[in-house]
């Protein structure tokens, strides 16, 4: 008998602000089918502060999930290792699950969560995504980001990163002190 190896999705949906869309787009049929489609075999979601809501899409898209095993958690204190053992990030735009991603090099879909103030989180997704570090993803068409990462030329993130990283960071927030 053979192993066949699996491929994992780690979708975050971050720890200070609830993100129920993205949730919701994780869940939905085209994106389950897409990721079947892609060979992925483990969904591994972590849906904050939206346990109930979680747990009621989970039973609603069980018919879809296929041989998707379909897991989740509300919080970690160990996120890091989460992501070591994805083959794909699908992150809410929050700068610490981004840096984690890109540390460990994974394939990064970033989802703005729109409905925060001043939306900072677009500003940085598309920042970082201009540059080839990630795919930028929206909750209308999560599959469609997923079908584009498998192929995206992802650009490494330097190990010595954290500098263009905060200063990135510093400018799009307005910090940048020049």
């Amino acid at each position: 008998m053979t192993n066949i190896p699996t491929k994992t999705i780690l979708v975050t949906t971050g720890a200070t602000s609830p993100f129920p869309s993205l949730l919701s787009a994780a869940l939905s049929a085209p994106f389950l089918a897409t990721v079947q489609s892609l060979g992925y075999s483990n969904l591994r979601v972590q849906y904050g502060d939206c346990e109930k809501l979680f747990r009621a899409l989970s039973t609603a898209a069980l018919p879809s999930c296929g041989s998707i095993e379909l897991t989740g958690f509300g919080f970690t204190d160990d996120l890091r290792t989460e992501v070591t053992h994805a083959d794909l990030v699908i992150s809410h735009a929050g700068s610490g699950s981004i840096l984690d991603a890109l540390r460990f090099q994974k394939r990064l879909v970033v989802v703005a969560n729109s409905a925060l103030m001043d939306n900072h989180q677009k500003e940085l997704a598309e920042e970082l995504g201009g540059v080839g570090y990630l795919v930028e993803g929206f909750v209308e068409n999560l599959h469609e980001a997923v079908t584009k990462a498998e192929s995206f030329e992802f650009k490494h993130f330097p190990a010595s990163g954290s500098e263009k990283f905060c200063s990135i960071l510093d400018e799009e927030v307005g910090l940048n002190l020049d």
